[in-house]
């Protein structure tokens, strides 16, 4: 039967893949084989034709060649991409929710400038002006992200009650309001927050763009995406190293990389205690 043995040895000369693999693989072909020899024999054959009749059933050497090395590459480039995917998938969603979270930043920041600038135009006035209007609707046009202001007179809604101030301006009518349009699409999840700031003289309401659910949209989808393509690679390459448990699927689920980290290490202690119970 050592033709049978250098026929299959022949098929995964070149693969390249999991030894384990391939040797559990190879010793289901020669399996596969001895027992179409030994059919055959009992048909009446003699035992080099029978080896040379289930050589050419199973199929040509260039062509079992060919098939098995495509299945061992597909797996390969499949595992790969599935971890490549991952890896990008988790660069653009660290990537999104940098840059969403620096404009958030960088707005929260020019709120605060227009708040004091329009504060500073409001200071010891107890009357609105034409002019005062026309500079206050200017500082908004300077800005991308503000879409409404509206000032109320605090002696109209402030109440004070043990030393603090509260403001109820839902019921009032202010005494300034410009509103605009600005870019803020609701259905990619942009969304609109107000601040408010007021003194003895004047309540300022601003409302302005945020991304913030933008920011919390894009972390969660990406963020799963990747956790479960890692996932799935994880599995993938556990089970062609032929150390799949279900204990494995559970860490990987829940701890992602640590977990994979965790089975990585893992294999090799297990490896190097192998290897040292075999010197002894």
């Amino acid at each position: 039967m050592k033709r049978i043995e250098a026929f299959v040895d022949s098929m995964y000369l070149n693969v390249d893949g999991d030894k384990q693999e391939i040797d559990e693989l190879k010793a289901e072909m020669k399996n596969h084989l001895f027992e179409s020899v030994q059919e055959l024999k009992e048909e009446g054959k003699t035992e080099q034709q029978a080896i040379t009749i289930a050589i050419q059933r199973f199929g040509e050497e260039k062509e079992m060649r060919a098939v098995i090395g495509q299945l061992f590459e597909i797996q390969k480039i499949f595992a790969k991409r599935v971890l490549y995917i991952a890896i990008v998938c988790l660069i653009l969603t660290i990537s999104m929710g940098s840059f969403l979270w620096k404009i958030d930043d960088s707005t929260a920041q020019g709120l605060s400038e227009t708040s004091t600038l329009i504060s500073k135009e409001l200071e010891n006035k107890d009357v609105m002006t034409f002019s005062m209007k026309r500079k206050i609707e200017t500082l908004v046009e300077d800005t991308n992200y503000i879409s409404e202001v509206t000032i109320y007179n605090s002696k109209d809604i402030r109440s004070v009650s043990q030393n603090s101030g509260e403001y109820h301006w839902k019921s009032q009518n202010p005494d300034f309001q410009y509103q605009r349009t600005i870019w803020a699409p609701k259905w990619l999840g942009v969304d609109s927050s107000t601040s408010g700031n007021g003194n003895e003289q004047w309540f300022v309401l601003i409302e302005s763009r945020s991304f913030d659910q933008l920011q919390v949209i894009v972390i969660f989808m990406g963020g799963a995406i990747y956790w479960t393509l890692f996932t799935i690679w994880a599995i993938i390459n556990a089970h062609h190293q032929k150390r799949l448990r279900i204990r494995w699927i559970f860490i990987f689920v829940g701890l992602n990389v640590l977990g994979y980290l965790l089975y990585y290490f893992t294999g090799i202690r297990s490896v190097s205690s192998k290897e040292h119970e075999n010197l002894y």
